[in-house]
Parts: C-alpha cells; structure tokens; sequence
C-alpha cells in the first residue's frame, strides 16, 4: 500500500500536512483519496443544475407561475430539513457485512440518478401539471440525495484521524467539487441547447448528468468502511437529542451558522444565474461564460487556500473567503455600468471566495466530529447525527434561496412565458434579477462574518491549527 493510501485508511502517529494537497493523492487500490473525492462529483451536480436550471425551466419553457415555481423548488428542500437527521441517525446505527455508510450511498445513488432523469422530462402538459410532475420527481431526488449525503460527508471523519489529512482530503474534494460544478453547470446549458425545442434539450441533459450522477455516487460508496469494527459504536438519539447535541457544541453552532448562510447566498445566485444571463447580459448562452469565471478560479485557489489555512488556521481562513465572496457579490452591482469583461472579474473573486468557503467548512467539520468522539471516549460515535443536521441546513439553503429569488421575481412582475414566446418584463423585475446575483447574496452572508469571526476566536486559531 502506497504512503497516501494508508494516511487514507488510519494515518500513523508521524503524518505530518506534507507539501499540499497533492500529497494525498491516491496512487492506486485500496481506500484512497481520489474515491472518497469523486463523490463530490455527485454532489457538486445536483448541488448546482437544479439550481442553476430547475427554476428557469419551470417559469420560461413549462409557463409555470413565478409564485408556484417558488413552491415547486422549495418544499422537497423543507422536507430534507427532517429527513437528513433521520438518515443520519439510522446510518449510524446501520449494521452489516456492508458496513454502515455504503448501503445508504449506494442506495441513494442510483435513485437519485433515476430520479433526476425524470426530473427535467416532464411529459405533462405545460402550467399546473407540469408543475406536479417536476414537484413530485423533485422530491424524490431530495430524498434519495439526502440518503447519499449524510453518509457521505459523515465519511470523512472515519478515514483519518489526523485533521491535517482530514483537511487534505476536503481540498481535494472542494477541487473535485468545482470541476463538477464546471463540467455540469458548463454542460448542463450547452446541452438544453444543442436539441430542437428546449424540451428535448432539458431531457437530453437529465440523461447524460443521470449517467454522471449514478457513476459518483457508486465511486465513493465503494470507498467507505465495510466493517463496524473499523468505527466507533453510534450513539442511538432522537431528533430532539440530535438538535441538543449540536446546540451543545459552540463550534459546530458557530460552523453551522457559516454553513447555512453560505448555501442560502450560492443558492440565489445560482438561481437567478440565467435570469441574470438571459435579462441583464442579454445572452442566454453566457450563463457557461459565467459558470467557467466562477469555477475555473475555484480549482485553483483550492491547493492556495489549504496553505493558507495551515498558516492563518482554519476559521481565519473561512472568515477571509466569506468576506472575498461578499466583495465580489457586492461588485456585481455595477454590471449596468462596467463592461462584461469585468463583470466576468467580479465572478471570479466569488469563486475565490466560494474554493475557500468549501474546503474549511468541511474540513472544520470533520474535526468536531473527531473531537467530539474523542471527549465521549472510545466506543462511542455521533458522526450522522452531526452530519444529519449539516446537510439538513444545507438543502433548506440551496432550496431556498431560488424560492427566495423566485419570490422577489414574482412581487416584482415578472412575467413567465414559455420558450417560443419571451415575455418582455417590466423594470422591476429587471432590477430583481440584478439585485439576485449582487445584493441579496451578500447581505444573506452578512451573519456568517460574525460566525466565522467568533469562531477563529474561540479556536484561537494559530498557523498550522
């Protein structure tokens, strides 16, 4: 076994961080770095297409109602608010020659890539039917993502014990996170586009990011433990207790204010993304020119934002990308006056923003879940309680902030249509859009300076922390 696989599979007491991220990359068999990262694959697409595509295509190719579609992509998030700590619970407890994580993942997995193939293939006619068959798949990805997650991001504290590995292996998985952001949130529009009539184009797309997501997701799976002796006993906890534990963790409280913030502000921008191309840049095809702005610089301040954090510490780390996110959000205000080139620049600082938001983040929570089962004592584990709330918190942010943008579109005006006959849309709404990728994403992240703040304080973060 090579030097990354076993830093991977239980580091030995001497790991030290190395020279980067680079030194966990897997050189082959067995549990390995690139595994474990692959799944962000999965969860980088269905974090970004429904986002950035779900809402469109409901108000300008199916003519469904701003007001109703702001329903349609909001309540499977709700539901996952209470399903994700379930998941967590039960993971923990899962017990078989399978270990814990994997059945969840596997399961997960292929239910979500089905799912999201019948997602964008609504057969209905366009309006209220449209709107129920796109509700109904919608929910059902939610809940099948929501069996694939907890477990997954519950993995990475059971693959190593040293945080330096641990924020390691977040790196790379912030970089395999942007590149599915990239390829899926770059594809995603070129292939709505490349069939006659943006029905079959949307069908097109669910098919070929199904294949993509069924792929991620069994690649990961085949990555977690299979024994039960390779972790610590769970903890059996209702959801109340779930909801005390994290209550009782000051980081995880402060962590998890950074978390929801974060998601809540890329959710309405990524909702509003081809709004913004389509009304304000007056292209409907610049929503890939955008996407590329804003991850192409996410790939590569990753490897520079895990060396920055071993010399300022994690949570200082997290604060300085939170307010660089905030910087260029607030930039975009002036796309009005500036030319596009610049406006593309302004996307650019959030995706610098956004690379060092997802490494700490992770990388931060993997290290309560170890100190936490550290303070309990041997034999005791709450990984999927804590990550059960995680990504609770995450999908009611990536929910509802196109429901928030979908909201303002709809109080200002705006005007659905379908795709042979674009509606021309009043002032307000022009400025709603606008105000969607700028404003509203940088105050929604306004409290997640005072969380981070507070804690690199209590951490009393140091270089190398």
């Amino acid at each position: 076994m090579s030097a990354p696989d076993r830093a991977v599979a239980g580091p030995a007491p001497e790991a030290s961080p190395g020279p980067g991220p680079a030194a966990a990359a897997p050189a082959g068999g067995g549990p390995s770095a690139l595994r474990y990262a692959v799944g962000a694959f999965a969860t980088g697409t269905f974090g970004t297409v429904p986002g950035l595509l779900l809402l469109y295509y409901l108000t300008d190719t199916l003519a469904v109602p701003a007001a109703v579609a702001s329903v349609v992509v909001f309540l499977p998030k709700a539901w996952d608010v209470f399903l994700n700590p379930w998941v967590g619970r039960r993971s923990d407890r899962t017990r078989g020659r399978f270990g814990p994580r994997l059945p969840w993942m596997a399961g997960g997995g292929v239910a979500l890539s089905a799912g999201f193939v019948l997602l964008f293939a609504a057969p209905t006619p366009k309006g209220l039917p449209s709107a129920v068959w796109v509700g109904v798949a919608f929910f059902c990805c939610a809940s099948a993502y929501a069996a694939f997650q907890v477990p997954y991001t519950a993995v990475l504290a059971e693959l190593a014990d040293d945080p330096a590995i641990r924020t390691r292996l977040a790196t790379w998985r912030t970089v395999f996170y942007g590149t599915a952001i990239l390829l899926a949130g770059g594809a995603a529009p070129l292939l709505v586009h490349a069939a006659d009539g943006e029905r079959v184009g949307y069908a097109l797309m669910g098919g070929v990011l199904g294949l993509v997501l069924l792929a991620g997701t069994l690649a990961a799976a085949s990555n977690a433990p299979r024994t039960a002796g390779a972790r610590p006993r769970p903890v059996p906890m209702t959801f109340r207790q779930q909801v005390t534990v994290a209550g009782a963790s000051r980081p995880f409280r402060r962590l998890l204010g950074v978390h929801l913030a974060q998601t809540l502000a890329t959710g309405i921008m990524l909702g509003s993304a081809q709004y913004f191309a389509t009304y304000r840049l007056h292209d409907s095809r610049a929503t890939t020119a955008l996407f590329g702005c804003l991850i192409l610089p996410l790939l590569l301040a990753a490897p520079v934002w895990h060396t920055a954090g071993r010399r300022l510490g994690p949570a200082r780390g997290l604060l300085a990308a939170v307010c660089l996110f905030i910087a260029g959000a607030a930039l975009l205000l002036a796309t009005p006056v500036v030319p596009r080139l610049l406006v593309y620049g302004f996307v650019a600082v959030c995706g610098v923003g956004y690379a060092g938001m997802q490494t700490f983040a992770v990388a931060m929570l993997s290290d309560v879940i170890a100190d936490d089962a550290r303070e309990r004592g041997a034999g005791h584990s709450r990984g999927g309680a804590f990550t059960g709330l995680w990504t609770a918190a995450e999908v009611i942010g990536a929910g509802a902030g196109p429901a928030l943008f979908s909201g303002l579109l709809a109080v200002t005006g705006f005007v659905s249509s379908d795709a042979e006959h674009r509606a021309a849309q009043p002032g307000a709404a022009l400025t709603a859009v606008l105000l969607g990728v700028s404003l509203l994403p940088a105050l929604v992240l306004v409290p997640a300076v005072v969380c981070a703040g507070r804690l690199a304080r209590d951490r009393g973060d140091r270089p190398g922390r």
